[in-house]
């Protein structure tokens, strides 16, 4: 009877039924999907900047640039710690610290402050001639006023002017004076006046000065200023103007 009842069910159930009952068939592994964890980089209004350098650090190293969306892509980042940095022109660089467990956090969302301007730079000083290109030099003097003038006395001239020395940034000359020295000023010279004798008046823009023997001046470059004699006796000036190459005199 047992024979019987097998044989049927071999025939009902068809052959190699009764073997796939008893060992199903096993299903195919699952093929682990890499992770990815994608960087998007925008400025303070939340548009997307392109040209982002960013630095990754930890238990692997990485480097990208910001693609035209601000978007940049580090496939297959291992757990653990890292520090990440964001470089661009024209902004304040950025680090931050992340932690990827699991492939997590997938999407990584910074905003870049502007940098501030640079400060402006400091004005730029007028460059004066360096003597080795200024001009030709005087030699060395050494002159004895009274004794000068003894020899050069203005006599009844109104403007004697005599050169005591010069360099090649500077002219010293003596100064005498019966008639004013009108208005002027000197656009690239800087002039010392000192006075050596007599008495008189130096204007400087529109205040006027009373000087007599002793009294020092010192007008710089560009300054309007005139000089005149009072009473009886010529005034006499030493002048030295600094700033230009040694200029001839009588």
């Amino acid at each position: 009877m047992r024979l019987l009842l097998t044989a049927a069910l071999i025939g009902v159930l068809g052959p190699g039924t009764a073997a796939q009952t008893r060992a199903p068939q096993k299903r195919p592994a699952r093929t682990a999907v890499p992770t990815q964890t994608q960087v998007i980089v925008r400025d303070r209004s939340g548009t997307p900047l392109p040209g982002a350098r960013i630095l990754v650090s930890g238990p692997m190293t990485r480097e990208a640039t910001s693609g035209p969306n601000g978007t940049a892509a580090f496939a297959g980042l291992r757990d653990g710690p890292y520090r990440l940095r964001f470089e661009h022109e024209g902004f304040i660089t950025l680090e931050r610290e992340l932690t990827v467990r699991g492939g997590q956090p997938a999407i990584i969302d910074v905003a870049l402050d502007p940098a501030p301007p640079p400060p402006p730079s400091p004005p730029r000083a007028e460059p004066r001639p360096s003597p080795a290109s200024a001009g030709p030099t005087g030699p060395p003097t050494s002159v004895s006023i009274p004794a000068f003038l003894d020899k050069n006395f203005i006599g009844r001239d109104p403007l004697k002017e005599s050169v005591l020395g010069c360099t090649a940034g500077g002219t010293t000359r003596l100064l005498q004076l019966r008639d004013p020295l009108a208005l002027h000023t000197h656009a690239n010279l800087d002039e010392v006046l000192y006075v050596v004798a007599g008495e008189g008046a130096v204007r400087i823009r529109d205040q006027s000065t009373v000087v007599s023997a002793g009294t020092l001046s010192v007008i710089p470059r560009g300054v309007p200023h005139a000089v005149e004699r009072r009473g009886k006796n010529p005034l006499i000036l030493i002048s030295t103007l600094s700033g230009a190459p040694c200029q001839a005199g009588g």
